[in-house]
């Protein structure tokens, strides 16, 4: 349980400071808050910093995995809020190396917006996370293409 604790307090970090790089100077390095970073294990630092590094480094491919996903709304035209959720919540379903349930990230994406976001912002994040970890795991559970006649591999290999 603490952990979870850990972790959500890690997301709401990395979160305001993806809001702020947004309204500041986003080259800027964002420094943990003494009370955060101390040995009280009240965040995961390590967390926030690899969600910050990771949706800071993936942005463009992450807009347009989120604009995919959301053929009706310009990510752009987003409210910064829900801009950043969403990135936020795809970069741990895409790209973070640990492998996250998708219902816990969704959830935490969905609070956020309920916590920070216009009234029906939520609403949509969940839509298209949704969508998203569905083709993830579409993509996941969907057989490699095998090799349907090994000997006509091999034979195609020595006429070369």
């Amino acid at each position: 349980m603490k952990q979870n604790r850990n972790r959500r307090q890690a997301r709401l970090y990395a979160f305001q400071s993806l809001y702020a790089k947004e309204f500041h100077n986003p080259e800027e390095t964002v420094i943990m808050p003494e009370e955060e970073s101390n040995s009280n294990g009240a965040m995961d630092v390590a967390y926030a910093e690899a969600i910050i590094n990771g949706v800071t480094a993936n942005q463009s491919i992450l807009d347009e995995l989120l604009q995919a996903h959301s053929p009706k709304r310009k990510i752009g035209q987003l409210g910064a809020v829900e801009r950043n959720v969403l990135r936020l919540a795809a970069w741990e379903l895409t790209v973070s190396p640990e492998a996250i349930n998708p219902r816990i990230v969704i959830n935490e994406a969905v609070q956020l917006a309920k916590d920070f976001g216009s009234d029906k912002g939520y609403k949509f994040i969940n839509a298209v996370l949704d969508a998203i970890a569905k083709e993830k795991q579409v993509k996941k559970d969907s057989p490699a293409v095998a090799v349907e006649n090994e000997s006509e591999v091999k034979s195609d290999v020595k006429a070369r």
